[in-house]
């Protein structure tokens, strides 16, 4: 030992001390290396250690955008699957030779919400999961204070602080709210009962020791939680929606096209793509087998590949922001040419209305009165068009309003009658229904279009707002000679970069019966398998007022095609739609309805739910070592060159990795896991070495440093989020879903694999020394035991806990109180901000002062 010298010149490493992982007789799993680093002056190795303590973190965000594409493309796999063919009583078709019937059909192979609670969550809480393994399989199977404190504290940060930064993340005015609320509120309560059950196992049950069943029981938490999440996400908890109560799927969601029965269908004849409001919601659970294309909501259009983005997108675009990577926003995009636009006039108008009709359940001074549904559709055999008027806004006294009706293509007298009145409601009535007569003509016309206007009847009785109190009727002819057709033939554009080209068919006929219809592809200048997947014989089944079904043709990224015109970038091919038997054959007398289906070649992928293009091994060396990742360097900042430098080795190290398209992208996984797994281990000790060098309990350490370093890709991450999502869902909503799967698998696996190997090999001679001081010493001497101390951690979780249920509270009130959990006037965000970054401040502060001063706390 040398005296006189850095850390021993103030007899730091004496005593107590002389053990401790800065000190001359400390080691950690890797660090120290450097002989004799002991002697070093203490404040020079803390800055050293500092430095490499964020190098490390960052290291850990570049990895993990890249383990992100691998669960990426292993979530987004899809397989054939052959389904039975079902007659109108749900039995299984039947041939001549009496063999079931069979139709193939594409199917993703991950639930959602599974694979987001999964492997997405698995994604985001990685470095977390990993340090708390790494610790204990490090440290013989003792237990260690760095991964329970970073499990604890990033759960922590997470809620409180990320959920803060989203409250003034928004301008003032606008909101965000929680559509998967059913998922939200399981993950949410499952999140705080771990950290209530962490406690009673280290506190209560059996203070200071973890036995098997209680490790095997925080294990197996993972699945039970997992079976919960597919449950909600399958819609077995739901009840029929009652107005004005706004359910969580539908708020805030833009508007979709009424049905023939006078329900709304997530079908937008206009646009392609679907999106829903209330009463869409009750035909969508009506007719589950309806494949709907990804969601949309307000400000944002429904176009041929959807613009939303799921939580690992943002994820990857943090990291990629943190280490000067290409900006997906920055990417180039086509010129307006060559991706034509679906955005139409009705589009719009639906995006006004959905934004009047969430507005209005903000409104508390007087009644405001609007429609239920932007557009309705109805049979002209169905006799009758059924409206709904809403009321919102104050709605605790009576009330009327007027309206009337107005022709458009449809004249009053042709297709319908004209009809006028006022609609009263009595106090706390949310709801009313206009009937308007509709006339069967029985000869063959075009769909005909006619209007009815709300109007106030006075100043006194409330208002209407001119977004949405006008609704269009259509009156759907059920004379035409074709059953089937598609809402646009000849105006069907996608992107080569988008994963599906998602086609609606509507019903022109036979609207209250049982009918199939035939869907296939036929090549073009687009060649099957070359340019799209194709679509031998799809069977789909139309129950009785289903108006629409929604289609997907699955897209293939291709090399930019050779035409004639060199200006035409596009191939092309067709998709007929034609009514059959039950057996599959055509009906006689029906013909084939055709679309048109162009793709565009797309040099850029970038943006919505397109797919990226995924490069080859040399090409991930090449946007290694370029800035931009060898984009145009003019949309470089002087930022993105120093960390790209910064970060130019963890760049070159992930580009190491597999691309995702190689074993499904699970090859991806597997590397970009077991690199992860080495920098968290380097970060362990540089974390445990530099809270021993300022004076920092590993405990505090972890629930400060580490914790912070760990979260910050994650609260990148949420705050692009929330600014580009209409929901909050991304945002906030996977905090408790990550917080869930720390406890189970961060702790839950780690001490599974300990109690397991205590209880094999008994007590061991260090087992022996280390605990001979330890109040249940006695008691376990002979059999030995898998010890965690509970004191700083079952303080820590009971704290968490506790100000957990505060937040949760917080954020339904202000779900209640203004629609949503996110966003609102700039006081309201300030103070709400206020209050959960204060909680993370009591949260730290009180665990901080109990680990150096228990004695001023109860003793657990």
């Amino acid at each position: 030992m040398i005296d006189g010298v850095g850390g021993l010149e103030d007899g730091f490493c004496q005593g107590v001390n002389a053990e401790m992982s800065c000190c001359e007789k400390g080691s950690g799993l890797i660090l120290p290396i450097v002989p004799y680093e002991y002697t070093w002056s203490r404040g020079f190795r803390a800055f050293i250690y500092l430095v490499g303590l964020l190098w490390c973190f960052l290291g850990v965000s570049v990895l993990s955008d890249v383990f992100m594409a691998g669960i990426e493309a292993i979530t987004n796999s899809t397989c054939i699957k052959k389904v039975p063919r079902k007659d109108k009583d749900g039995q299984p078709m039947k041939n001549d030779q009496g063999e079931i019937i069979y139709d193939e059909e594409e199917q993703n192979v991950w639930n959602p919400a599974v694979a987001n609670l999964t492997l997405m969550a698995l994604g985001s809480s990685t470095p977390e999961i990993l340090l708390s393994i790494i610790e204990i399989c490090g440290a013989e199977f003792f237990s260690g204070e760095l991964g329970p404190g970073t499990v604890v504290g990033s759960a922590s940060f997470n809620l409180y602080v990320i959920t803060g930064l989203c409250m003034v993340a928004l301008p003032p005015g606008e909101t965000r709210r929680i559509e998967g609320f059913t998922v939200h509120v399981i993950t949410g309560i499952h999140s705080l009962l771990a950290y209530v059950w962490i406690a009673v196992v280290v506190i209560i049950n059996t203070p200071d020791v973890i036995d098997f069943w209680e490790a095997l029981v925080t294990f197996l938490a993972m699945p039970w939680l997992v079976a919960w999440v597919y449950s909600a996400d399958s819609n077995w908890f739901r009840s029929p929606q009652v107005h004005p109560e706004i359910s969580e799927e539908e708020a805030g969601a833009a508007v979709g096209r009424a049905g023939t029965n006078g329900e709304v269908t997530n079908g937008d004849a206009a646009g392609g793509g679907g999106v829903n409001n209330l009463a869409s919601i009750k035909q969508n659970r009506d007719t589950p087998d309806i494949e709907r294309p990804p969601s949309t909501g307000i400000g944002r259009t429904a176009s041929a590949g959807s613009d939303k983005h799921n939580y690992m997108h943002y994820r990857r675009a943090a990291a990629q922001f943190t280490s000067g990577g290409v900006k997906q926003g920055r990417r180039a995009s086509l010129s307006q040419s060559d991706r034509e636009e679906t955005t139409t006039k009705e589009n719009k108008e639906h995006t006004q209305f959905a934004q009047a009709l969430t507005e209005s359940f903000l409104i508390t001074t007087h009644s405001v009165y609007h429609w239920e549904a932007a557009a309705y559709a109805f049979a002209e055999t169905n006799g009758e068009a059924r409206l709904t008027v809403v009321r919102s806004g104050k709605t605790s006294e009576p009330g009327a309003v007027s309206y009337y009706t107005a022709d458009g293509t449809a004249k009053q007298g042709q297709a319908y009658l004209s009809k006028a009145g006022e609609v009263a409601f009595e106090a706390n009535e949310t709801s009313k229904s206009v009937f308007v007569p509709l006339i069967h003509d029985y000869q063959f016309n075009p769909d005909l279009d006619f209007f009815v206007t709300l109007e106030p009847i006075s100043p006194g009785e409330g208002t209407v707002d001119p977004r949405s109190c006008k609704t269009k009727v259509t009156v759907l002819d059920t004379d035409k000679a074709g059953t089937f057709a598609f809402s646009r033939a000849n105006d069907q554009s996608f992107l080569s970069s988008d994963s599906y080209a998602f086609l609606l068919i509507e019903r022109r006929q036979f609207l209250d019966k049982l009918c199939y219809s035939r869907v296939k592809t036929r090549d073009q200048s687009g060649v099957q398998m070359v340019h799209y997947h194709p679509v031998e014989s799809m069977i789909l089944q139309w129950k009785p007022y289903e108006f629409s079904k929604q289609i997907k043709v699955r897209l293939c990224a291709f090399e930019e095609p050779f035409n004639e015109n060199p200006d035409d970038k596009s191939v092309r091919f067709l998709v007929d739609v034609v009514q059959v038997e039950e057996n599959g054959e055509v009906i006689e007398g029906q013909d084939e309805h055709t679309a048109d289906v162009k793709v565009v070649y797309n040099p850029n992928a970038g943006g919505g739910d397109m797919q990226e293009d995924i490069p080859t091994w040399g090409e991930q060396f090449r946007q290694a070592i370029n800035v931009n990742a060898g984009g145009d360097l003019s949309e470089a900042s002087v930022a993105d060159c120093v960390m790209h430098w910064i970060s130019i080795g963890w760049k070159i190290l992930a580009a190491v990795v597999p691309p995702p398209n190689i074993w499904g992208g699970w090859a991806c996984f597997i590397v970009a896991l077991g690199l992860i797994g080495l920098v968290t281990a380097i970060i362990g000790d540089l974390a445990s070495v530099f809270g021993c060098l300022v004076g920092l309990r590993d405990t505090v350490t972890a629930f400060t440093v580490v914790a912070l370093g760990t979260s910050l890709p994650d609260t990148f991450a949420s705050v692009l989020a929330i600014r580009a999502d209409d929901t909050a869902d991304n945002a906030i909503g996977n905090v408790t879903g990550s917080n869930s799967v720390n406890v189970f698998l961060g702790l839950g696996f780690p001490w599974l694999l300990a109690a397991v190997y205590w209880w094999a090999k008994g007590p061991s001679a260090k087992w022996v020394a280390k605990y001979s001081t330890w109040r249940f010493y006695d008691k376990y001497k002979d059999t030995g035991a898998f010890v965690v101390e509970g004191k700083s951690l079952g303080f820590n979780t009971m704290i968490f806990s506790i100000l957990t249920t505060f937040a949760f509270i917080a954020l339904y009130i202000r779900r209640r109180a203004t629609g949503a959990e996110i966003g609102g006037s700039h006081i309201n965000n300030r103070l709400s901000s206020c209050l959960f970054v204060s909680l993370w401040i009591i949260y730290v502060l009180t665990s901080a002062v109990q680990v150096y001063h228990p004695q001023y706390f109860i003793d657990l």
